[in-house]
């Protein structure tokens, strides 16, 4: 009886690692297709990015409503 319930849990660890496996190779895919790799993303946006940054840490920000975010920007 102590082997069969030994099979059961071995099932059950084999399961969660199978699910896990399939997850991460689904999110890998999921970020490949929609997040461009690092090297792919233009040098004049990552200056921009930084620059904003360093604005931000330097305490000159502006912030926005979602309403006049959307009004500015979108």
């Amino acid at each position: 009886m102590g082997a069969i319930a030994d099979l059961d849990e071995l099932k059950l660890i084999l399961k969660k690692e199978l699910r896990q496996e399939i997850l991460t190779e689904v999110l890998d895919i999921i970020r490949d297709e929609f997040y461009p790799p690092e090297e792919k993303i233009r040098t004049e946006f990552i200056k921009k990015v930084e620059a904003a940054e360093r604005r931000v840490r330097e305490g000159k920000f502006t912030q926005y409503t979602p309403e006049e975010f959307e009004k500015s920007f979108l």
